[in-house]
């Protein structure tokens, strides 16, 4: 009888946290799983072996985001190629990180404005914990996002311009 109590009151539990709270709690899962492992590079390398790490991890970013891209019908220096990657980034930062944003649409661009951004906010927060700083961290995830979207736009052939501040960025995606 103690045991079918107990479940009972997991089960209330379970209930009782919303989906934003559930919601919450992956994001933070995350960007503990991601900080786990460049706190643990960073302390068997080195925080000089960050940056050449970091540029393979952009790499592979870009070759993805391009296959994804061409995958569903983006060609090279098309309109459709800027709005799958803005998509994209709209899909990987915007909605799953829960970020503030804004698209702004031209003939033939697209700039995605993050002026909260989800995934830093998890990460940062919780930085000093795997031995990085805030800045270092912001560093590290900031800059290996952005140069793989700069990345991408320019294997398709596509202009790019990118700005970051403290509270997000800003990526925009032309044809010209």
């Amino acid at each position: 009888m103690n045991s079918a109590m107990s479940t009972s009151a997991v089960v209330e539990r379970r209930r009782a946290r919303g989906l934003e709270e559930r919601y919450e709690m992956l994001r933070k899962t995350l960007a503990h799983y991601l900080l786990l492992q460049v706190g643990t590079f960073v302390a068997a390398f080195g925080f000089d072996a960050v940056g050449p790490a970091m540029n393979t991890l952009t790499d592979k970013k870009a070759e993805l985001k391009v296959l994804e891209v061409n995958r569903n019908g983006g060609v090279g220096g098309s309109e459709q190629a800027v709005k799958r990657l803005s998509q994209n980034l709209v899909d990987s930062m915007g909605e799953t990180f829960n970020s503030d944003y804004l698209v702004e649409a031209g003939n033939s661009s697209r700039t995605v404005k993050l002026s909260r951004c989800g995934c830093i906010e998890s990460v940062v927060e919780q930085a000093e914990t795997y031995g990085l700083t805030k800045a270092q961290a912001r560093s590290i995830f900031c800059g290996t996002c952005m140069s793989s979207y700069k990345k991408a736009a320019q294997t398709l052939s596509l202009s790019f311009k990118g700005r970051l501040s403290k509270e997000g960025c800003s990526m925009g995606f032309s044809t010209n």
